[in-house]
């Protein structure tokens, strides 16, 4: 393998690894917004984990022909530390935000929907 495909596997698995941290960023900010139970939590942390190996393991196989190498850990590894040192702070307040209109949006739509309910029930004690 030359030093070129060697250069452009550790971009390609650095550029996973930056991927992978906003998929983090994703299921931590869906963690401060709504309170999930602690068996949700769970689910979520093996659905990240699930996520995560199998875009690893696709990725080792398309691009690297299956061959396990230290630099592309190295590589996945350094994606997601610089990811966490320099956007994941400005992704996760914009994801944040976006679950927290979703929250709105949601708290909303539930409202109206709820409210045929609520003329129902005023109608039924009405005629009581």
């Amino acid at each position: 393998m030359s030093v070129y495909e060697q250069s452009k596997i550790f971009c390609i698995f650095f550029i996973l690894g930056l991927f992978i941290g906003l998929i983090f960023d994703i299921f931590r900010s869906m963690r401060k917004n709504f309170n999930f139970p602690d068996f949700i939590v769970i689910i979520q942390d093996i659905i990240f984990l699930l996520i995560s190996g199998i875009l690893l393991l696709r990725s080792i196989i398309v691009f690297n022909n299956g061959e396990l190498r230290f630099f592309v850990f190295l590589a996945l590894i350094f994606g997601i530390i610089i990811y966490s040192l320099t956007l994941s702070n400005i992704c996760g307040i914009i994801f944040y935000v976006v679950f927290k209109i979703i929250k709105r949006l949601c708290r909303i739509i539930w409202r109206i929907v709820k409210l045929p309910y609520y003329f129902v029930k005023k109608k039924q004690s009405y005629q009581k």
